[in-house]
């Protein structure tokens, strides 16, 4: 009798052990899969600022955003903006549109639509 439930003590034992095994490499392997990002058609308007100047310009472009991390595409500009860098290189400000301002620079608006005019 002592035998028999020493037997199903370690047998149940093993079980846990063998669930919890599954369930950490699971785990592993499900967070080792990067997370891929959308890309969404959008209309930029980019504010470039020339000393006293401002121009103005509006186009369609590409909104993508992984791990923080953003790329505005166009055919005429390229816009990356590091999640590290946020607060030291550009300001962020989550609204609609979305806005990106690089001091002194220029202030990427991004609103997450088909091409508006």
């Amino acid at each position: 009798m002592r035998a028999r439930i020493e037997r199903n003590a370690l047998r149940g034992a093993l079980l846990i052990c063998i669930r919890t095994s599954l369930t950490a490499a699971c785990l592993a392997i499900a967070t080792a899969i990067p997370a891929s990002a959308e890309i969404v058609a959008s209309t930029c308007r980019l504010l470039s600022y020339d000393g006293p100047t401002t121009t103005v310009e509006t186009f369609r472009c590409d909104f993508m955003q992984r791990g923080g991390n953003v790329m505005v595409n166009s055919a005429e500009h390229e816009f990356s903006f590091l999640a590290v860098e946020q607060g030291e290189t550009y300001i962020r400000i989550n609204s609609i549109p979305l806005r990106f301002t690089r001091t002194g620079e220029y202030t990427l608006e991004v609103t997450q639509s088909p091409w508006l005019r």
